[in-house]
């Protein structure tokens, strides 16, 4: 679990760090590439939704897959906003496509999950999280 920094930075950091923790953990280059992508798309929506409702962190753990599926391993964004997620498109335009994308990278594996912080004292908020693709 890492601190994520206040403001633009935080997509950059939220990437750069998860590129380090998946190649420590052998994940090969194109799923690293997806994962960076997903893990940047979800950053910014804590930036520019939760903005200030920080500090958000980035999680790396592992979880119960699908029936049948075994564990798989997951990437979250936390933040302290106690809302839904907003809706997403294909079409609304230029911006509101990253959770779109995440769903299309992840195989649909992807979701939120209300919960505390895990860095700090607990605060309640939300993770939104996507399995690695296979």
């Amino acid at each position: 679990m890492w601190a994520l920094p206040a403001g633009p930075a935080c997509p950059r950091y939220a990437r750069s760090v998860l590129r380090e923790a998946l190649a420590e953990l052998g994940f090969d280059r194109a799923r690293a590439s997806d994962a960076q992508l997903m893990i940047s798309e979800l950053a910014t929506n804590a930036f520019q939704h939760a903005g200030d409702h920080g500090p958000h962190e980035l999680w790396l753990y592992t979880a119960e897959g699908p029936a049948g599926r075994g564990p798989e391993t997951r990437c979250a964004i936390f933040d302290r906003l106690p809302c839904d997620l907003p809706g997403y498109s294909w079409t609304s335009g230029d911006c509101g496509r990253g959770l779109s994308i995440v769903r299309e990278l992840s195989e649909g594996r992807w979701g939120m999950l209300r919960t505390t912080s895990r860095l700090g004292a607990p605060a309640p908020g939300k993770a939104v999280w996507f399995a690695l693709p296979d």
